[in-house]
């Protein structure tokens, strides 16, 4: 019945691995990132970025929570976290325009304590 479709529309695993290695059986329709890209140093943002790319499917969702963690010593070039911030500008390079869809800004913004912020995004694969 509808109840059942309805019941497997909202099906998930549940999956603990190392990002970095785990590859799924079969494409993935979403991957929902609140905390792991911001944990990750950021030399390995480029390695993340083209992991989504492969496990999401064409039309697939990346559902982002980027973390907005922005440390006055950055502006020295400091690298300072975990959390590390996760500015817009190079989200949009390492998940071009030509691999997802972008939606326009603004984006919601999620408040922390502490001054801090997640920016929602949801990008489609393209």
């Amino acid at each position: 019945g509808a109840g059942s479709s309805a019941a497997q529309a909202a099906a998930a695993e549940l999956v603990c691995a190392d990002v970095l290695q785990w590859q799924p059986s079969a494409p993935l329709d979403a991957v929902y990132d609140q905390t792991c890209w911001c944990a990750l140093h950021p030399d390995r943002w480029s390695d993340w970025a083209a992991q989504l790319h492969r496990w999401i499917r064409p039309g697939g969702s990346l559902c982002l929570m980027a973390m907005q963690a922005l440390r006055d010593n950055a502006a020295e070039g400091f690298i300072e976290g975990p959390p590390y911030h996760l500015d817009v500008h190079m989200l949009r390079a390492l998940l071009p325009a030509s691999h997802w869809h972008w939606p326009a800004p603004p984006y919601t913004r999620v408040d922390h304590k502490g001054g801090r912020f997640e920016l929602a995004l949801h990008l489609q694969r393209r």
